[in-house]
């Protein structure tokens, strides 16, 4: 072995900087490197490296938190020791490798710590427990990205809270920077960019290719925007390579449009590019929680649009989960007294349907005033005890509305449940659970004695277990072919627990309303509307009058065209579309009438924009719509034959004056016909499953 000295000069470093770092001396011997860090304080230092004179040797200065891997990938100062330096020395020693003023300050910013904190919330922000949080640097060129974690995922506790820290190195090599990333076509630069460049058909645009390549458009002959004729050549046949990429920006900028926006997204090479440089990562997150039974729901996923640029080396966040996350939502205390106060039904509060909390409008009709939605299939209360309730055990009564004619929910109909929990104290991932809440002839358990007979960590609290959805769902009642169509009081009835367990029936109490009138609510009232129905095989109209529709007849000026028949078609030749939708309760929400054809062609014939000129007429005393807020609106065809909360339908006529608007080409036609009730059917608020639909088809010679 020999020994290798290498001078270390930092004189051009002021005296006052020289001790703000230290730095690091590697040499690479084949496979093997040996480092040392050392202080540059006085201005000289120098190292004394044990080596095999044979070799070839490689040597990096630079700065001294660099991994002995990275320091020969960073644009460090660099020197190599051939076997012919040494001439059978034993001691070989260095010309000094000097350190200027701009290695000095870029090896102060080239590798940091960075530390990301945050809470994970959901909309109304409540926390997000149990879920990763992984965050990812982003780059982009043109069309493709490259996207890389940073940092171990982490998962969040009970208050939605983590944390994740990460080292980040600058000052790439180009070249190894370009090696070490993956890149993918990504379809949110695609839309961006596409629809621009298939505006300028002169590009001669190539289509988004998932391998990256500089051979993005062949640009006919034409004046530049810098003047005179261009023709560049992305040089397509070279090994792709960033300071290609670099290069080739100006010739690529001189033919495209200038868009600001794009500058503003930093997309290139309207921004240019040299990511190797980055010194400050840009990070976007990615959060998925496996709560409910289901695996790795991504409940956050942010695209490059939403990069949070140059980020400090602490940086505090606050992520909102979409609709799948599970939250642990701030529940109000209960409310004193042995008392129980109903609070919603469907997720819908009380104080949101009529006839309850001294709420106007109509009686057990949702949103009332408004939509005047009646409920359907299974309904489920929500509501909170007491602190001192007489409720271990409870069951629900139910009567025909203002009848005071009490009866228990069929035990049949009273549904069981469960409840999903988050439990700090059991190891992630393994930190959620089901309990169960059985309906055993027609009695339930209630939460809060579950809670006293389930002892461990304590419930409630963000370090123990904490219930996650649903802590006051009291009942989920089936009320198809149980309940005739109609307005219902509900209340409950609290019992004490046996000392054997299960509850003492002796003991059954209905229960005050806990708080003032009118929100003394241990009753709530529910209109149930549920429907009859078939679905036949090879129809789209389904076997119900609940609703029901049909198109009646089809007229091109005085001629009726048949389903499947054929009819020419004169210029300024009206058409004229018979139909009813209909509903025996009243509760038509909306119908549609369009007409389908050719390929993906289609028509609103309830829309002047598609068809022009329209009318309507119908029997006396039928409101034509074509929504509920629409037929019960004077404004409409009066007389009205709507009035909160019913709309039955009826025949209508529909009339467009120009019948070329609806049939532009000779085709084959297809009217559509579809209506909807407004019914919450099984708690599903933001759909509406009872509809119905008929088609009515023909040609059109034009």
């Amino acid at each position: 072995m020999s020994t290798l000295i290498i001078p270390i000069d930092a004189s051009q470093i002021s005296a006052k900087e020289r001790g703000q770092q230290k730095v690091k001396v590697a040499v690479r011997e084949g496979d093997k490197t040996k480092s040392h860090i050392v202080s540059v304080e006085s201005g000289k230092a120098q190292v004394k490296v044990e080596v095999d004179p044979k070799r070839n040797l490689e040597i990096a200065v630079g700065p001294a938190n660099a991994s002995d891997e990275d320091i020969f990938r960073l644009r460090t100062l660099t020197a190599s020791v051939s076997p012919q330096q040494w001439d059978k020395e034993k001691v070989l020693t260095l010309a000094s490798i000097a350190i200027t003023p701009m290695f000095w300050r870029w090896w102060w910013i080239w590798c940091r710590e960075f530390t990301i904190t945050g809470q994970v919330v959901c909309a109304d922000g409540s926390p997000v427990p149990g879920a990763e949080v992984s965050a990812y640097d982003v780059d982009f060129w043109w069309w493709w990205s490259s996207i890389s974690q940073v940092g171990s995922p982490a998962v969040t506790d009970a208050n939605g809270n983590f944390s994740i820290n990460f080292r980040w190195c600058c000052g790439w090599w180009p070249w190894w920077w370009w090696e070490v990333r993956y890149w993918r076509l990504d379809p949110v630069l695609v839309e961006k960019i596409y629809p621009l460049l298939k505006l300028h058909p002169e590009l001669n645009l190539r289509e988004p290719s998932p391998t990256p390549t500089l051979d993005l458009v062949s640009l006919k002959p034409q004046a530049s925007r810098t003047g005179g004729l261009s023709k560049p050549t992305m040089a397509a046949s070279q090994a792709l390579s960033p300071e290609l990429i670099s290069n080739s920006r100006e010739k690529l900028m001189a033919a495209l449009p200038y868009v600001q926006e794009f500058e503003r997204l930093r997309i290139w090479p309207w921004v240019c590019w040299f990511p190797w440089f980055d010194c400050a990562p840009d990070i976007i997150f990615k959060v998925t929680q496996n709560c409910g039974g289901a695996m790795n729901k991504v409940i956050v996923d942010e695209n490059i649009f939403q990069t949070r640029w140059d980020i400090p080396t602490n940086l505090d966040v606050t992520l909102t989960a979409n609709q799948d996350a599970c939250c642990i939502p701030t529940n109000p205390p209960p409310p004193p007294g042995n008392c129980v106060l109903m609070t919603e039904v469907c997720q819908i509060p009380v104080i949101e349907i009529g006839g309850n909390a001294g709420v106007a409008g109509p009686v057990g009709f949702a949103y009332p005033n408004d939509r005047d939605r009646p409920f359907s299939e299974t309904i489920v209360l929500y509501g909170q005890f007491g602190t001192t309730a007489q409720a271990d055990y409870y069951s629900v009564q139910y009567s025909p509305h203002g009848a005071a004619a009490w009866n228990p929910v069929p035990p049949a109909a009273v549904q069981g449940f469960s409840r999903l929990y988050f439990d700090a104290t059991m190891p992630w991932p393994n930190v959620w659970f089901y309990a169960p809440f059985p309906s055993v002839t027609g009695v339930y358990e209630s939460r809060q004695h579950y809670e006293s007979t389930h002892p461990g960590a304590p419930w409630g609290s963000p370090t123990g277990r904490s219930w996650v959805g649903d802590a006051d769902e009291l009942a989920s009642i089936a009320t198809a072919g149980f309940f005739a169509d109609g307005a219902y009081d509900f209340q409950i009835i609290g019992y004490k627990a046996l000392g054997t367990g299960g509850p003492d029936l002796t003991t059954g109490k209905v229960l005050d309303g806990c708080g003032e009138e009118p929100n003394a609510n241990n009753q709530v009232v529910v209109w149930l509307d549920n429907r009859t129905a078939s679905f036949p095989p090879d129809t789209v109209h389904v076997n119900t009058t609940e609703p029901d529709c049909g198109i009646t007849t089809v007229r091109i000026g005085a001629s009726t065209v048949l389903p499947c028949g054929a009819q020419p078609l004169q210029a300024g030749t009206p058409l004229e579309v018979d139909f009813f939708v209909s509903d025996p309760d009243g509760h038509l929400d909306s119908y549609s009438l369009t007409v389908k054809y050719g390929l993906n062609s289609e028509k609103n014939l309830l829309n002047a924009a598609d068809v022009g000129s329209f009318s309507y007429t119908a029997g006396a005393g039928v409101s034509v719509g074509p929504d509920y807020s629409n037929a019960v609106s004077a404004s409409i065809n009066p007389p009205e034959s709507a009035a909160r909360p019913f709309w039955g339908g009826g025949n209508i006529t529909l009339h467009i004056d120009d019948a070329s608007k609806v049939f532009p080409v000779t085709c084959c036609y297809l009217i559509e016909l579809t209506v909807w009730k407004r019914n919450i059917v099984d708690c599903l608020i933001y759909s509406l499953p009872y509809y119905n639909q008929s088609h009515y088809s023909f040609t059109v010679t034009v």
